[in-house]
């Protein structure tokens, strides 16, 4: 980096200017609750994959459903370990910031207090965490069912009778609620709602970090902030002397735009929605690429446990059948490999990487090495002709395909 010196500052004032940085740091990195959304998704997720084979691939009843089912139970618990390190660890932080008696951490269990009252997705999975804890993962099944329009409607759920027949003593709100449900508790409403809760106590925090970060705004932005040139960055340095010894540091200011915001923030009716917004999705795709996508999807799907060494083969036939045509399966491939490849690219750090189409002269021309992004230049140029397909039997590690 290229630092330019403007004034020398007491440790006393280095020291304040962490206390102040870590402020807006906290409001700005959201961890724990991060991964409690994502422990979520994951679960949601992978239900979803086991739902798509249903949905397309038509060896859904043959999965080995022990195994599919420990799998996704592992995922509830590793949520509802999230759900307990997020209340903990904001718990903590409430108490050290600003203490026991003070309104921020009052309101921060009144928030708690609120989600439990209004959700009894969050009342029962508050207690179904406990009962991981001592009684161990709890066993699920999957319900298929049709639905009015005929489609196929698939739920994981919990066994009401195995849970209240535990050694295991159920909290008051959580025993009310087994008792009036039905034998199959189906588990993803009550995640939704639970999450729903969550959502209500972090907003609720972000409300009083934003306030926090307000109040201190006019400690840091005196005149340095005039002249900060584009691009550039407020920080307090810590350099380390021959006689004073000790490591290189430094707190960074926030940008003068992110202070306006948060000035700005505060004096809304609603701090938390002028500042974060929730994911907005992407916009919906046209239906034939939707199609072909949803194809690749339950292709990939059938990989996830099979049972037996055709069952791929079956989910292939059984999409070509229903098409008709191999275009919308091999354009789902296509596009979805694209994507992996891209991901892969962007976590591994890699601007380029060896990658083959082969037998595309166009995408090959001989060359070892494309970029991704002449990948995925040249991809759209590649034009399928309509071909009957019928794939061979294959083994669990390869895929022959044969044209005819």
């Amino acid at each position: 980096m290229t630092v330019s010196h403007r004034r020398d500052i007491s440790e006393a004032e280095y020291d304040r200017y962490g206390v102040i940085a870590g402020k807006f740091l906290t409001l700005q990195e959201r961890r724990a609750f991060q991964f409690l959304e994502r422990s979520s998704s994951e679960l949601k997720s992978i239900l979803s994959a086991y739902v798509n084979i249903e949905n397309l691939g038509g060896s859904f009843r043959k999965i080995n459903w022990r195994q599919a089912g420990a799998l996704l139970m592992e995922r509830l618990a590793t949520w509802l370990a999230a759900t307990r390190l997020y209340l903990e660890s904001e718990r903590d932080f409430m108490m050290s910031a600003f203490g026991e008696g003070s309104a921020q951490f009052l309101s921060f269990k009144k928030s708690m207090s609120g989600a439990f009252d209004a959700h009894e997705g969050y009342r029962f999975l508050y207690n179904l965490r406990d009962y991981t804890q001592h009684c161990g993962i709890p066993s699920s099944g999957i319900t298929v069912s049709s639905g009015s329009n005929g489609q196929r409607l698939t739920c994981l759920h919990l066994n009401r009778s195995e849970l209240l027949s535990a050694r295991f003593k159920w909290s008051r709100h959580a025993k009310s609620l087994l008792q009036g449900w039905p034998e199959k508790i189906e588990i993803i409403p009550l995640m939704d709602d639970a999450m729903a809760g969550y959502l209500e106590i972090e907003r609720n925090t972000l409300r009083m970090l934003i306030e926090d970060c307000a109040a201190v705004i006019e400690e840091i932005r005196g005149s340095d902030y005039e002249d900060v040139e584009p691009g550039a960055n407020l920080a307090a340095f810590k350099i380390p002397t021959s006689s004073s010894g000790g490591d290189f540091s430094l707190h960074p200011f926030p940008t003068l735009q992110a202070l306006q915001a948060i000035e700005s923030a505060v004096r809304a009716e609603d701090p938390v929605s002028h500042i974060f917004s929730r994911a907005t999705p992407p916009p919906d795709m046209v239906p034939t690429v939707r199609q072909a996508n949803r194809r690749a999807e339950a292709v990939l799907s059938s990989f996830i446990n099979p049972q037996e060494p055709d069952q791929v083969v079956k989910v292939i036939n059984g999409i070509i059948d229903d098409d008709g045509d191999v275009t919308p399966l091999i354009s789902g491939l296509v596009n979805t490999s694209a994507q992996l490849t891209y991901a892969l690219s962007m976590l591994l750090g890699l601007h380029r990487f060896p990658c083959w189409v082969p037998s595309h002269p166009r995408v090959n021309r001989g060359r070892p090495e494309l970029s991704i992004g002449q990948v995925l230049t040249e991809l759209p140029r590649i034009r399928l002709s309509p071909v009957a397909v019928r794939v061979g039997s294959v083994g669990p590690c390869s895929t022959p395909i044969s044209l005819k």
